[in-house]
């Protein structure tokens, strides 16, 4: 009887510490267990994004969850308002409203906002290369090149 008792307990205690090694060890190794996908803003900062597009939603939702600071605009008319009120460090909007945004920058203080314009074709990148450092294509950049592009925008102001 003692036998199958001592047996018993350690049939159960080898089970036991198997879950116990199994709890998270999977998500330290490389290639294994689960991703989380989730990216963050190391230096988060004031995000104005204009847009009527699903896509200007979602990456405003994007940048919200990465940790910056996130407004979507969705008429000409809120994005001047939103402009000359200040206290963005960035703006991303599509590159064939660049001048509304440097007008209105300039009605406001044009050296604390960067403007970060998404082209639609190659034509338009090219031509918006020739005036802008960063320049994103909204075909082909994902939520992290655009965190990147922030990052570096900001990183360069300080």
């Amino acid at each position: 009887m003692r036998r199958r008792i001592i047996l018993f307990t350690l049939l159960i205690s080898t089970v036991i510490s198997l879950n116990v090694l199994a709890c998270g060890d999977s998500l330290y190794r490389v290639g294994k267990g689960m991703s989380y996908r989730v990216y963050t803003a190391p230096l988060p900062g004031s995000v104005l994004v204009y847009g009527q597009s699903e896509g200007a939603r979602q990456l405003a939702e994007e940048l919200a969850k990465s940790g910056h600071g996130v407004h979507l605009v969705e008429n000409e008319e809120e994005l001047t308002t939103e402009l000359v009120k200040g206290g963005y460090d960035v703006v991303i909007a599509p590159y064939s409203e660049h001048e509304t945004i440097e007008s209105s920058t300039d009605q406001a203080d044009s050296s604390k906002v960067s403007y970060i314009p998404v082209t639609m074709s190659e034509g338009e990148e090219r031509l918006a290369k020739q005036s802008y450092s960063r320049v994103m294509a909204a075909d082909k950049d994902e939520i992290k090149h655009y965190l990147k592009a922030i990052h570096k925008t900001l990183k360069s102001k300080t």
